[in-house]
């Protein structure tokens, strides 16, 4: 799944780990001429029982962190 935010794109990957579903999360910005890309880490706990719900809350990790930057 891939959405734009504030400008950035927020692009999530789910993949099964231990029977329920993980996002992986990156975020990649155009800033005064040059591109910048962030992997952002989920904590370890984070496993979701659908791959829907994986991407949902990795697309709110990479808006959060938008936010606070």
């Amino acid at each position: 799944m891939q959405r734009e935010y504030k400008g950035a794109q927020i692009e999530v990957s789910s993949y099964p780990s231990d029977q329920k579903w993980r996002p992986i999360v990156i975020v990649s910005r155009q800033t005064e001429g040059y591109v910048q890309i962030k992997n952002l880490r989920t904590p370890s706990d984070w496993l979701f029982d659908t791959e829907e719900t994986s991407d949902e809350k990795g697309y709110q990790l990479g808006a959060d962190w938008i936010d606070r930057q």
